[in-house]
């Protein structure tokens, strides 16, 4: 027997039939009809969050869907859902080293996209990303957000790609040294050792750009900006 319906949480309803063999009920209040059924299809709240600390921790969607005993799908939304509504990006200020760099992913079969960074090598923090090409176009759109940051020094290798939109875009002076964007490369090696789907020689493939985007804003969340350990906290309050 429900304690509450699972629309509105009031908790009075009334018996309303039945569909097939299950006693169907209707809400007093908002006069929402429910069965039994459905209010055990829903998973608990720490499965969820275990779902998303699993896909933090390195695990495929299907493995995860493995090890939680449901189907890949429900990870999906609970990974996607859970990371919209964490997507965040620092406010800008003032910062004195800001390293550049892109690599590239496969979304798809064929498809190769390219993900531009920018590293504030000050604080240690992820600033902002851009996905496209690896072209003047993409790297002119995170720039343009960029201009709202007060940058003394970009840092980037030695691409020529670099050298036209920094000087049209910035009054920062540009170094273009690989022996100045260590921090920006040990950040790609981070993210590809955290996240199954940017392991280069992995059978994880990328199906959309939108989940690419999205694992970019979780994982400057939980593994640069900020710390797992809060959301570990808060699955583990769940279970007590």
């Amino acid at each position: 027997m429900p304690k509450c319906c699972p629309k509105c949480d009031h908790p009075h309803f009334v018996k309303n039939g039945f569909v097939g063999e299950t006693q169907r009920f209707k809400c007093k209040s908002c006069h929402y009809q429910f069965t039994t059924e459905q209010l055990e299809r829903g998973k608990p709240l720490w499965m969820k969050l275990e779902a998303v600390l699993l896909y933090l921790g390195g695990l495929s969607l299907n493995a995860t869907a493995k090890h939680l005993d449901v189907s890949v799908q429900s990870v999906l939304n609970w990974v996607r859902d859970f990371a919209k509504a964490n997507y965040e990006k620092p406010e800008p200020e003032k910062v004195v080293v800001v390293e550049l760099d892109e690599f590239w992913h496969f979304v798809g079969s064929k498809k190769r996209v390219w993900i531009w960074k920018a590293y504030d090598r000050d604080h240690g923090r992820l600033i902002d990303w851009e996905l496209g090409d690896r072209d003047r176009e993409t790297l002119e759109k995170l720039l343009e957000r960029l201009s709202q940051w007060e940058v003394t020094v970009y840092c980037t290798d030695h691409w020529k790609g670099f050298e036209a939109p920094l000087g049209n875009h910035s009054e920062a002076h540009h170094v273009a040294t690989k022996t100045e964007t260590l921090a920006i490369e040990r950040n790609n090696s981070d993210q590809r050792h955290w996240f199954a789907r940017f392991r280069r020689k992995s059978k994880v493939v990328s199906k959309s750009e939108e989940m690419v985007e999205l694992t970019m804003a979780l994982f400057a969340k939980f593994h640069v900006n900020g710390s797992i350990d809060l959301l570990r906290n808060w699955r583990l309050s769940l279970l007590t």
